[in-house]
This record gives structure tokens, sequence and C-alpha cells, in this order.
């Protein structure tokens, strides 16, 4: 009798799934034995019926065992079906990225497009919903995704839904991860529904029209007390409260409220938010000067004021930002120096700062001899301002730099000898300046990672290269653009091993030499090529050929003989010449 009822227990706890019998040798290892519930696999099949797959991604479900099939997960335990991740390999392409980042017709070629049959509800267990970047041609978020009750994570952005956001969401009380940015033509006039998902740490709403919400969007954020992350751009919003009456979001250490409307001051509510590592306000119509509480904010990392309207001097708060790694503060209207904004920096800033904008401003003067000390400064964007002088030769101790824009400009001194010590430095922009002085190998010795380079002076050849004839430069261009600055007479060696270069602009730099041939058949990628205003000599042979050029000007020079026709092969190309330089 004890042996049956030790059976009849067995049996009971057995069938509620409490206990599993493994062999003395398995050692914890996952069950690979375990398939799909059949359940499950016809509910994908089902679901798949509804849609379109012109590259095929979904072509390996078939077969009995779900659990193996490109996009799916299960449960090493039950065989459950707990993730769906069927986003698009291909990022959705911005619109400014349609020829020159991702191509738009591999990522039409790879959308999974149709119906979202709601035999998805009988994933009963499914945690994780990923239908990102495909295009499902302006369908509204279906309905019953609120009665995925498991739902943890759910990414449906970038995907061309449009319509109200279904309040139905509200259901997903387990929901941690909800990212619905970049459904153009999606809405929502209440948000109420958020307050109900209290496990909420990450919220994405980017490119929403909220307008209509009016200020109960931020009620409703506020709600959620788990929330860490926020990212609000481009959602049309107006206004935010000057106060509010409680702040529950304090772990918030994520904010983006970027490409609004807003235009008021920057508000003190806002900057007790202390556990924030990255602030975005950029493209507002912020006014007024920066608060100093600011400096209550000492965990940001990130920091972007960019495109507003503020106004007064650079703040001087930001040496006690230790951890600060990316400040951007361009486009607006700060005036003076920037003396203060490094004066009072401290070991921790100069230790942290990696990226500095503070390009589109009114900030006159000098560059001062502090900027030296933001040793792990790798990109500096000062163009667009009013700075004069030279550049302090404390630049060399910046030896992370990769990028600086020094352009526009009224820089009117020199580039000194330890611009050479910046070996990891791959664009300079220097153009629209006043430059006078001497270059030579010094400031250029070291520049081995150099592949944009950008010198233009407005003073006729103020600016000599002065070089030895046969120097051979460590970097290897892409692009050069030098304009009024003295390199010849010669057609230097230093520019005949550059033979990688894509564009090219050498006018007003006083060669009175020929050509070489022997160049013009290593820079077979050259696609732009000015060599205007100087005093080339010689005639234009057949071997004259720049295969991939769309615009080449070389008027007011001293060229002589016809111009071969095989020098532009493309029908595309634009030639440039004034006949009265051409003998």
């Amino acid at each position: 009798m004890a042996n049956l009822n030790l059976t009849v227990v067995f049996l009971l706890l057995s069938s509620l799934g409490i206990i599993k019998l493994t062999s003395c040798n398995e050692d914890n290892q996952t069950n690979v034995n375990v398939k799909c519930i059949h359940t499950e696999r016809e509910a994908l099949l089902s679901f798949k019926r509804g849609l379109t797959d012109p590259s095929g991604r979904l072509s390996s479900w078939i077969g009995e065992d779900c659990c193996q099939w490109r996009g799916v997960e299960c449960n090493n335990q039950s065989g459950h079906v707990t993730k769906l991740h069927l986003q698009n390999p291909y990022r959705y392409p911005y619109p400014y990225e349609f020829y020159y980042i991702y191509p738009i017709i591999e990522y039409q070629k790879s959308c999974l497009r149709g119906e979202i049959s709601s035999s998805l509800t009988h994933l009963k267990y499914l945690n994780y919903l990923d239908l990102s970047s495909n295009d499902f041609e302006g369908i509204q978020v279906p309905e019953f995704f609120g009665n995925l009750k498991n739902l943890r994570y759910l990414n449906v952005s970038l995907a061309n839904f449009s319509g109200e956001i279904p309040p139905h969401l509200g259901n997903l009380s387990s929901l941690i991860h909800l990212d619905l940015h970049y459904n153009n033509d999606m809405h929502a006039t209440n948000l109420g529904w958020l307050s109900s998902l209290s496990s909420l740490k990450y919220l994405d709403l980017g490119e929403f029209n909220l307008s209509r919400a009016g200020a109960d969007w931020l009620h409703a954020v506020n709600m959620l007390p788990s929330l860490l992350e926020l990212h609000l751009s481009g959602c049309e919003l107006e206004s935010l409260p000057p106060s509010l009456p409680f702040i529950n979001s304090t772990s918030l250490f994520v904010l983006d409220l970027s490409e609004n409307q807003f235009n008021s001051s920057i508000l003190q509510w806002l900057l007790n938010l202390t556990s924030l590592t990255k602030l975005d306000l950029s493209s507002n119509s912020f006014q007024g000067s920066i608060p100093y509480d600011f400096v209550n904010l000492r965990n940001l990392e990130h920091l972007d004021l960019s495109s507003n309207q503020i106004t007064g001097q650079l703040p001087s708060f930001c040496g006690n930002l230790c951890k600060l790694e990316t400040l951007d503060l361009s486009g607006n209207k700060f005036c003076g120096n920037i003396d203060e904004l490094f004066g009072n920096s401290t070991a921790c800033l100069n230790n942290s700062l990696e990226s500095l904008d503070l390009s589109f401003n009114e900030l006159v003067g000098n560059i001062p001899d502090s900027l030296g000390r933001l040793g792990s400064l790798r990109y500096l964007f000062l163009y667009h301002n009013s700075f004069s002088g030279s550049i302090p030769a404390s630049i060399g101790n910046l030896s992370s730099l990769q990028e600086l824009d020094l352009y526009h400009n009224k820089m009117n001194g020199t580039i000194p000898e330890s611009f050479g010590q910046l070996s990891k430095l791959v664009h300079l922009y220097l153009d629209g300046n006043f430059w006078e002085g001497v270059i030579t190998e010094a400031q250029l010795m070291n520049l081995t990672s150099l592949e944009y380079f950008m010198l233009t002076t407005d003073k006729n050849q103020s600016l000599v290269f002065n070089v030895t004839y046969n120097w051979v430069p460590p970097f290897r261009l892409k692009y050069l653009q030098l304009d009024k600055c003295l390199i010849g007479p010669k057609f230097p060696i230093w520019l005949q091993v550059q033979s990688e270069l894509i564009y090219l602009a050498l006018t007003n730099a006083g060669i009175s030499d020929a050509i070489p041939e022997e160049w013009v058949s290593k820079v077979s990628e050259l696609t732009t090529l000015d060599l205007s205003y100087n005093q080339i000599i010689g005639k234009l042979s057949h071997r004259f050929i720049f295969p991939n050029v769309s615009f080449i000007d070389l008027s007011y020079n001293r060229f002589n003989g016809p111009i071969p026709l095989s020098t532009f092969p493309s029908e595309q190309s634009a030639f440039r010449g004034a006949p009265p330089s051409w003998d």
C-alpha cells in the first residue's frame, strides 16, 4: 500500500510539472531532446501565412521542431516558444541615408509585410517580440498584443505602423522594454494606459505625434516608478510645466526630449533628476542661460543642448561634471571667450571628456592653452565662430584627437609644431581662416592617420609649405583641399605619393610645373580635381586620364595644346577651363 500511495503522489507532482527526474550523469545539462509544442508550431505557421516574405527570411519554418526555426527561441526545459526575433537585418534607412549608408533596395527586399495573425496569442509563454524595421504598410498595432500577458520586451519600431497607440498595451503589466519609435503616422490622444506598466524600464515613443495628448504625457510618464530610459524625440511636444508636485522617476538615467517645440527656459525640476547619465534637449527653442544647478547632475556622461536659443557665457560648472564624456552646445547664441569653460576644469574632467562641440555660436578670442588639459578628447568642433589668433601649442597634448574642425573662423595666426604629435588625427578642417606663417615637416611628421585635410587662407599665399622636395609624408590622404597656400613652384613629391585621393582641390598654390604623368596613373579613384589659378605648364597627353572623375577644373593655368577626349571617359564629367589662360 505504501508503494501505491508513493506512486499516486509521484504522478500528481509530475502532472503539475513540479518534479523532473534526471539521470545521474545529466549534471543539470540542457535537455536537447525537447521539441516545440504542436499547438504553438501551428500558431507560428498561421502567423507566417499572413505575411509576405520576399527575401525568404522565414524559409527555415518547416519541419516538426519549431525551436530550430530562424528567429524562434524556446524554453530548453518545456519547449514553449518564448522569443520571436524577427527584426529586419537591414536597419530602416532614414531619409538622409538612402543612398549613402543602407541601400533602400536591400532594405525593402528584406522586409516582412502583411497581416499579423492573432494566432500569436496561442504562444502563452512568449516574453520577447521584435518586429522592428519591417514594413507593415500602415496597419495598426494589433489590439491583441495586449493579450500577450507574459511579454517583457516589445519592439515594433521603424515598422510603418499607423493610427492610435492601442491602450490595450496597458495590460502588459510585465513589460520592461517598449519601443514604438519612428512609426510616422502613429499618434496618441491619451497615454493614461502607461501608468499600468509598473515594471517598465525603457520607453521610446520617438517621432510620435503626442501634441493631442496635451500635458497628460508627462503625468503618465511620471507614474512609472521603474523607468530608466525615456525617449520622446520629435513628438511635437510644446510645453513643460514650470514645476511638478513630485518626481516619481527618480532613477531615470536617460532622458531624450530632442526635436520638439519647447520654448521656455530650462526648468529647475529637470535638474532634480540627479541619476541622469544622458540628457538630450537638442533641437528645441530653449532660451535664457544655462542654470548653474546643472552642477547637480554629477552622473552626466552625455549632455546635448545643441540647436536651441541659449544665450550668455559658456558655463563654468563643466569642470565639476567629472563623468562627462560628450558635451554639445552647438547652434546656440553663446558669446564671449571659452576660457571659463576650461579655466576651472578639474583633473576628472580632463580624463573623461571625449567630444566637445561649440560650433555655430558667437564665440570670440583666442583658443586657450588650457584646452591641452583635455587629454582624452577625440572630437573637437569649433567651426562657425569668430575665434582668432594661433592654435595653442598645447594642442600636441591631445594624443587621442581624431577630428579637429576650425572651419570658418578668424584664425589669423600660425599652426604650431606640436601639431605633428597628433598621430591619431583622421579629419582636419582648417579652411575658411586667415592663416599665416610656415608649415614644415615638423607640423606633419607624425600625422600617420590623416585622411581628410582642408586648409585655406584668405590671405593670398601667406601660408607657405616649406618642406624638402623629396619629403615623403606618413599619411595617405583621401580628401585634400589647399587654397592660397604657397606650395610651388614644383609639383611636390609629397603630393605625388598621394595615390588614394578621391577629392583634390589645389588652387592658388603657386605651382608652375608640369603635372607628372606617373602621378595621373596612380589616382584612379579621383572624382573631383581642381587645379585652377596656378601656372601649370605643358601638354595634356593621351595618358592624362581620370576614369572616375565627375568634375575637373584646370582654368587659369598655362597649358598648351588640345585637350585629349580620353581625359573624361564618363559622359557625366563636368570640365571647366578658361581660354584666356590656355596657351
